[in-house]
Formats: structure tokens, sequence, C-alpha cells
């Protein structure tokens, strides 16, 4: 099995790439899912609002990720405090359930897991990787693409600002997509690289667990 890891900017077509290759069977290990996931857990809610405060949750009690993003995403130092802290409940559990999932593709065989992690290489992910891609566009075009998301353009920086740079990011991939046209090309370019992608698979089998950490 090869675990595929994929990087990029914020609105630069990730879940796109991703999404193309779960079609082509791939198992797609989306950790922003999962995070989703641990943020529903009933002890989790609690132990964030009480740190954030109970405006963080919607009407229905879960937690309004919006509200929460505008807590933790930032340059000044609390809201770095407050990202430490936000990470330090919701990461564990994540990372365990990424390792979960990943063990699970290998022990059913598939040739393709890949690994969509928000801050891949910030969170060493990319030691379970045996690819890497990196998908990205210019950044007029993520703005236009991310209006549905309610995101302008400072949004866009602010969350560039808790990443990696890109041209870091691509500096440390083994392929680069460029994300510049029609949404129809990206998908026919990410089929046409599935092909090598499955043949380097059933040549170099790999084990995940060699690499995870608890």
């Amino acid at each position: 099995m090869i675990v595929l890891g994929l990087v990029g900017s914020p609105a630069g077509g990730k879940s796109t790439v991703a999404a193309t290759l779960a079609e082509r069977g791939a198992t797609w290990v989306d950790a922003d899912r999962i995070a989703r996931d641990v943020l529903d857990r009933p002890h989790i809610r609690r132990t964030l609002a009480t740190r954030f405060g109970d405006h963080i949750l919607a009407p229905d009690g879960r937690v309004d990720r919006q509200r929460l993003a505008a807590i933790v995403f930032g340059d000044d130092d609390s809201k770095g405090l407050a990202l430490n802290y936000l990470e330090s409940i919701v990461h564990p559990p994540t990372r365990f359930e990424i390792g979960e999932q990943l063990k699970h593709a290998a022990a059913q065989k598939v040739a393709v897991a890949v690994l969509d992690v928000p801050l891949l290489f910030e969170s060493g992910w990319d030691l379970a990787c045996d690819q890497i891609w990196c998908v990205d566009a210019p950044f007029a075009i993520r703005v236009n693409r991310a209006a549905d998301r309610g995101w302008d353009a400072a949004e866009m920086r602010r969350r560039e600002s808790n990443q990696l740079p890109i041209a870091e990011k691509a500096r440390r991939s083994g392929q680069v997509i460029s994300n510049h046209r029609t949404r129809q090309e990206l998908i026919a370019s990410v089929k046409a690289l599935y092909v090598s992608l499955e043949k380097s698979s059933r040549e170099s089998p790999h084990d995940p667990g060699h690499c995870l950490t608890d």
C-alpha cells in the first residue's frame, strides 16, 4: 500500500484531488473530518466551552467551527496560546483515529491510502508517507473559489499565516499539481497520475505501522 500525503494552500483544491483518488479506489483518510467528529464528542465540547466560553457552541450544542476559528487563528500571542490549547485537546484523539484508519486500509490491502492532513509537515505526518503531492492555485482564484465558504482575502491570509509557506510545501513534495484551470482539467490530471501511483503500490508494499506514533 502507498500512503500518499496531500498538502497545499487553503482552497487550493486538495479535497477535489482526494475525492478523485477515492473514486479511483483509494482510501481517503480525511483528518479534517476526523477532527470534526472529535469536536462533536460530548466531553470535548464541554472542555472547550469551559476554556473559551459557551458562545463557541451553536444552538444545537455542537462546536461552531467559525466562532472557534476566530478565537484561535491569527498572529497575536493570545490567539497562539488559544490554538495551542485547542490542539492539545483535539490532536491526540484525532491522531489516534488517523493511525487506526491507515492500519485498517493496510489490512484491507488497498492500493493507496490518501492522507489528507491540513498541517501534514508541521505535525510530522509526512514521515508516514511514501509520496507527497502539493496542490496549489493562484491566490485570486482561491479567494473566488472559497467565497462559498464565507472566506474573503483577509480570512485566507489569516489561515495561511498558521501554515508553512506554499513554496516550502512544494519544495518538500514529490509532485506539484497546479490547479489554475477548470475542475475537469484538475480531475483529468489526477486520474493520469493515479495510474503510476497504482503501479508504485504493486512494486513497493508499505506498512504504515512502522512510522506511526500514539
